[in-house]
């Protein structure tokens, strides 16, 4: 007789319904093994210990979310923003596995310490897509800091939605923290451009426009006393000469 074939999703669930149901420092492969109707050989072989299959699906999820930024060919800041999406995803489409796992975490040290790694292992995949997309001549601290933001903030409404899952509009606050993030990401990717706004511009005192944009913001430097006047007159001539 073949073996029994059993998916990562069902491996993962039986596991999780075994540590809730017995503690997860009670539960032995065997018991896993048996639940999922695979031999205990072929469960270690195949996810190795027992923190290894907890988390093992999102193993799989990496690799996905990492061939999906190699073969993206949007922005960086857009490829990094929807590689975060697919993440998420992978939490909230499955909270029969995802809420369990999240209160199995925090009640056990070495399973944060997993969790932590996890966390770490994505933000140094988004920090390296971003430095080679971006270009080398950038600070490894921009990228570093968008990373950062990144996760930070997935993790942010992620944690409010483990809590309530039931609540509504998760996806339109993830969304809602993730352009926050691409604002504060623009000036340090783009070289100061804001999102979809076009360049800051300022006046010195010599009236000059400097940067180009199809909506300009004016930043005027004029002297400590200036008149009404002089300041109107300064801004009127930069205006003017950059149409």
């Amino acid at each position: 007789m073949a073996p029994t074939r059993v998916s990562t999703r069902e491996a993962v669930l039986a596991a999780v319904r075994l540590f809730t149901d017995e503690g997860f420092d009670s539960t032995t492969m065997d018991g896993i093994a048996a639940a999922t109707g695979v031999s205990r050989r072929s469960l270690f072989r195949r996810f190795g210990s027992k923190e290894d299959l907890l988390f093992a699906e999102h193993d799989e999820l990496f690799e996905t979310v990492v061939r999906y930024m190699e073969a993206s060919p949007e922005s960086p800041m857009t490829t990094v923003v929807a590689a975060a999406r697919l993440v998420f995803q992978g939490y909230v489409r499955d909270p029969e596995i995802t809420v369990p796992r999240y209160r199995l975490v925090r009640a056990h040290p070495r399973l944060r310490d997993r969790e932590v790694a996890m966390t770490a292992r994505y933000q140094a995949a988004f920090s390296r897509y971003l430095s080679q997309s971006v270009g080398g001549d950038r600070p490894s601290l921009e990228v570093e800091v968008v990373a950062a933001a990144l996760i930070a903030a997935h993790n942010h409404v992620l944690r409010g939605w483990l809590r309530e899952p039931d609540g509504g509009r998760v996806w339109e606050r993830f969304d809602e923290a993730m352009a926050r993030v691409a604002d504060l990401a623009a000036p340090l990717l783009d070289g100061g451009r804001s999102p979809g706004t076009g360049e800051t511009e300022s006046v010195g005192k010599a009236g000059k426009v400097h940067g180009t944009g199809d909506e300009r913001v004016l930043v005027a430097v004029y002297p400590r006393g200036a008149s009404t006047a002089d300041l109107l007159r300064r801004v009127s001539e930069a205006v003017e000469g950059d149409w």
